[in-house]
């Protein structure tokens, strides 16, 4: 089996939850991209925005509800390869401050340069940049505003763009995401209990004005 359709420790594609939403994202598909499609925009509007610890399985994304761009990329990555889509883990460096729209001044918290994560499908005989993280009510709330063009659809064919004046070089992609995740995509973590209170100021501060995940806001 080639290494960009493995099941690894955290693409763990043969648990039940994503076997299940796996087979409801390929059910009534007429082809690969069109199962892409459709997973893509499920794990960028269902899984909403929000800030967690890098080491997460996919299953436990999809369990939690929310995740942030190594999250979302890495269960995209786990239900595209659960229906025999070749996906790889990549990551693009980009300034810091491509977060400000979000966190505002916490964007500081963050190194520079910063490596966002995205995921990598092997269509259209190429490898197809796909970046789920923003969830459309996010953007809307947070990035509109600012005018700030982020490329948060995908036509099936080209690649997701982000907003051009923060990135910094090409997209990255790493054969052993596993390696990549635990090494935190060369990011900056603080140890866990500290990244877990921090995690938790600013999701609530985001969904707060989005509306999502409000019996957590009490």
């Amino acid at each position: 089996m080639k290494e960009t359709l493995k099941e690894t420790y955290f693409c763990d594609y043969n648990h039940p939850a994503i076997q299940k939403l796996a087979d409801d994202l390929a059910e009534q598909a007429s082809d690969p991209i069109e199962i892409a499609k459709k997973t893509f925009y499920y794990v960028r509007d269902n899984i909403v925005t929000g800030y967690d610890l890098y080491k997460m399985k996919a299953s436990d994304i999809l369990k939690k509800g929310y995740g942030i761009c190594w999250g979302k990329s890495t269960l995209l990555i786990t239900l595209l390869r659960c229906n025999k889509i070749e996906a790889q883990f990549g990551t693009i460096p980009v300034h810091r401050k491509f977060i400000e729209p979000l966190i505002g001044n916490f964007y500081r918290l963050a190194n520079s340069p910063y490596h966002h994560c995205v995921a990598l499908a092997f269509l259209n005989d190429r490898w197809t940049v796909l970046d789920p993280v923003l969830d459309k009510k996010t953007y809307n709330t947070f990035f509109v505003p600012k005018k700030v063009s982020w490329g948060i659809d995908w036509n099936g064919k080209d690649d997701c763009r982000l907003y051009m004046e923060n990135i910094l070089g090409g997209p990255e992609i790493h054969e052993d995401m596993d390696r990549t995740i635990r090494k935190k995509a060369g990011n900056t973590e603080p140890p866990e209990f500290i990244a877990k209170k921090v995690n938790n100021f600013l999701n609530k501060r985001i969904w707060k004005k989005t509306g999502a995940f409000q019996e957590y806001l009490f």
